[in-house]
């Protein structure tokens, strides 16, 4: 069901909102909401990690702290992507009531765009269609004007549009313009996030000063092992940038979100990993570290129906800590599970559509902007690519690499 501006006021009453997830799907609700003045009181997140921290100048709370509130006294939003049932399956075994004590974010809004503002990476990461695909795609970077464009169409089809991402398969620091980009998104209230491997050495104070709300970097060792699986780059240029970028957040924009995401495969799980989280605790950095696997879904896909697959992707399969069968079997078991990824809105830098935001080849439309985003999402639930895609329980596939609880069974 999807519930209006008007009637979240309604149900919201005089109560105060905790919005129940912390990364970005939560953080788009919680904009989109302040853009529609309508206020915040703070975040919950089970992530011991994130408790620690601040998201967008209010505190990362533990859930447990709805013990301490009655149900007339607080309205819970759910703002998680993977893990937005497993939550309502929390809320309703402690007696809430669904549009009543609680809210689902994607009752709200059930869209993430991401635009990739330049098309192109500087990296060939062999577990990245950049480095493990032939990539034939064009390349460039977007416009300042057909941005402009792109955003002013979102607003006005998603009115409670919270986040967009400048990034799906590119590196975002490319786009000479990029602080310019920021400052749209800042100016139409809308969170902007960040996903780079910081091997573009840039002056980060031109970015940092339009005040982007959210940064993730990637990283995949710590030291020479680093260079192993983020390929192409080198250790020294990412540590330097890492220290700069850390050391200009506390300057310019210390409210800033820094995740560190750290992808786990065999070579980089015992020494480098305490590394690299001691060394995000030192620079004030959120560490997250997932399971590494095969990317993108087209060549999963390959694998599953015997197709041959790159040079590349067979030495990631090799590399990984949770293995590709391991992944597939629990995705299966997963598949009755609405697909996270119906979400996501994939932008191309020409303004192309792609089908969803784990694959890479298939292409939905040829231009956004002659086409409405209803008329896109139901092109794309209705197709025979999504029903194949499910068949093999593919769209859980991310989600059960993610999935922290694996973490202290493989470390």
């Amino acid at each position: 069901m999807k519930i209006s501006v008007q009637q979240l006021q309604a149900i919201k009453a005089d109560r105060a909102i905790y919005i129940w997830g912390a990364m970005i799907v939560g953080q788009g609700v919680c904009r989109s909401l302040e853009r529609h003045h309508i206020s915040v009181h703070g975040f919950l997140d089970s992530s011991l990690e994130l408790q620690k921290n601040m998201a967008l100048g209010y505190a990362i709370q533990s859930p447990a702290l709805l013990d301490t509130y009655g149900k007339d006294q607080r309205l819970i939003i759910i703002g998680s992507g993977h893990y937005d049932r497993e939550i309502e399956t929390i809320c309703l075994e402690k007696g809430l009531v669904a549009n009543v004590d609680y809210v689902l974010s994607r009752d709200l809004n059930d869209i993430d765009p991401s635009i990739d503002v330049a098309g192109s990476c500087n990296l060939k990461c062999i577990s990245c269609p950049r480095g493990n695909m032939e990539d034939v795609t064009p390349k460039g970077v977007m416009s300042l004007e057909d941005y402009r464009l792109v955003l002013n169409k979102l607003l006005a089809e998603i009115p409670l549009l919270g986040s967009i991402q400048l990034y799906t398969w590119g590196e975002p620091f490319l786009h000479k313009k990029l602080p310019e980009i920021i400052a749209m998104n800042r100016e139409a209230k809308v969170l902007t996030a960040i996903s780079t491997n910081l091997n573009v050495s840039v002056a980060y104070d031109r970015f940092l000063v339009e005040k982007p709300d959210w940064i993730k970097v990637s990283a995949s060792g710590f030291g020479p092992n680093y260079e192993i699986t983020h390929t192409g780059g080198k250790w020294e240029v990412f540590l330097a940038n890492l220290n700069r970028l850390a050391e200009t957040r506390d300057r310019i924009h210390p409210e800033l979100q820094i995740v560190l995401n750290y992808h786990l495969y065999k070579h980089n799980c015992t020494d480098d990993y305490h590394k690299m989280q001691a060394l995000c605790q030192e620079l004030k950095l959120i560490f997250r570290a997932n399971h590494a696997y095969v990317y993108p879904l087209d060549i999963v896909m390959d694998d599953l129906e015997k197709k041959p697959i790159p040079q590349q992707a067979q030495e990631v399969k090799n590399l990984l800590l949770m293995t590709l069968e391991e992944g597939l079997q629990k995705s299966q078991a997963r598949k009755h599970l609405p697909c996270p990824e119906e979400r996501c809105l994939p932008i191309t830098w020409d303004r192309r559509v792609r089908f969803c935001g784990v694959y890479f080849k298939p292409f939905l439309a040829d231009d956004f902007l002659s086409e409405t985003v209803e008329d896109l999402m139901t092109a794309r639930k209705q197709s025979q690519f999504c029903e194949h895609c499910k068949s093999y329980g593919l769209h859980q596939y991310t989600g059960v690499y993610l999935e922290e609880t694996l973490l202290t069974q493989k470390l």
